[in-house]
This record gives structure tokens, C-alpha cells and sequence, in this order.
């Protein structure tokens, strides 16, 4: 008996769901957050699933490096490492470097992964300040905002939050949809150029995310 293999391959789709909503016409709205979520969800997508890739490819085309990458992100699944960790460690098997932390892309992403973390573990949003009386509330400062608002703003991606908005009111804006999706597609990108030369690299070359 012979056993079939069908594997299917999601990371496009969930990006291209994320692209549809940074194109949409609304500067504001809540397509930011589908954005933002379903780039991270492509992401993981996309540095898990080509382990499956690397098993179905023949065995006169298997590279050690490739086979060592599906081992090791095998391992770190089943660790449950962060993100990062596994494109870093990819790199570093494909390339034997890692990313510079003062890069912009491995910036980017760092700052992607930690607004999808607030998102998904959302906590009160407070802040704190002294009233007097007979005055009007202050405005809330940027002091008082997630320190990546401040990293937003000085990148043009956001206006000054308005009105004490909630940092989550301050993120839905159109330029931090498109962002994500241009984070995303660098991070592919750069990831499929690290792999060797092979049916592999062609694969993820195929797969890596185009910029809307």
C-alpha cells in the first residue's frame, strides 16, 4: 500500500486577507486590526508550513540545510518559541547570521508581534492623572500610550492621538495597514532569499508575500 500525502498551504491566503483590508478606501477603521492580526497569523504561517515543503521534495533534491530547518522548527513548535525566535533561527541556519537588532525589518517586526500581543492579550487600557479642581481634564500625554504609539507617530504611520483616545483608537489608521502588509512581505522576502539554492528556495521564493 502506497501512502498518499496532500498538504495544503494557508500563509498566502492569510496575507492576502490582510491585504484586502490595508486597500480599503476608510483611513480609519477597524481594518487596521484585521490587518495587523491576520499579517502575524501569514507570518507564522509562512516560517512553519515550508517544513512541510522540505519533506515532500524528492530525495535526490534534499539539502541539509533543509532538512536541519524542518527539524529544527519542528522542535520549536512543539516549544512553543515566539516568532522571532524561529525566523531568527532560520536565518541562522540558512545564512549564519542573524538579524541586526537596529535593522529596520527585524524593527518592524518586533513592533508588528508586539501590537498583535496587545491585541490579543487586551488589558485595560488606563492612564493616570492628577485633577485639579475647578480645571479642565487634561488631555492625555504621549507618555501615557504604549511606548510603540510614540514609534508610530515619529514613522508617519499615525496622527497625534486626539481627544485621550485609546491606543487602540490611535492604531486604526490606514498607513498601519498597508505597514503591516509591507513588513510582512519584507520579512518573506528576505527570508526566501536566505535559503539555498534549490527546489526549496524556488518554492519559497513562489510563496514569499507581494506588497499591495
Amino acid at each position: 500500500m502506497v501512502i498518499k500525502v496532500t498538504s495544503y498551504f494557508h500563509a498566502g491566503h492569510l496575507y492576502e486577507i490582510a491585504s484586502k483590508a490595508a486597500r480599503s478606501k476608510a483611513k480609519k477603521s477597524d481594518n487596521t486590526i484585521v490587518a495587523i492580526m491576520f499579517c502575524a497569523s501569514a507570518l507564522e504561517a509562512f516560517i512553519n508550513e515550508p517544513s512541510g515543503v522540505a519533506r515532500t521534495i524528492p530525495s535526490a533534491d534534499k539539502q541539509r540545510l533543509v532538512e536541519g530547518y524542518a527539524s529544527v522548527m519542528g522542535e520549536l513548535e512543539d516549544r512553543k518559541e515566539s516568532l522571532i525566535a524561529k525566523y531568527q533561527m532560520a536565518l541562522l541556519i540558512f545564512s549564519g547570521e542573524v538579524w541586526n537588532k537596529g535593522d529596520t525589518t527585524f524593527q518592524d517586526l518586533r513592533l508588528l508581534i508586539t501590537i498583535r500581543n496587545d491585541i490579543v492579550h487586551m488589558k485595560t487600557d488606563e492612564w493616570k492623572t492628577a485633577v485639579g479642581s475647578n480645571k479642565p481634564d487634561p488631555e492625555r500625554g504621549i507618555e501615557q500610550y504604549p511606548k510603540y504609539i510614540k514609534t508610530l507617530q515619529e514613522k508617519r504611520l499615525i496622527d497625534p492621538p486626539s481627544k485621550s483616545q485609546s491606543w487602540l483608537e490611535a492604531i486604526c489608521d490606514q498607513r498601519v495597514s498597508l505597514w503591516a502588509c509591507r513588513t510582512a512581505a519584507k520579512i518573506t522576502t528576505d527570508f526566501a532569499a536566505a535559503a539555498p539554492s534549490g527546489r526549496f528556495k524556488e518554492s519559497l521564493q513562489n510563496q514569499a508575500f507581494q506588497m499591495p
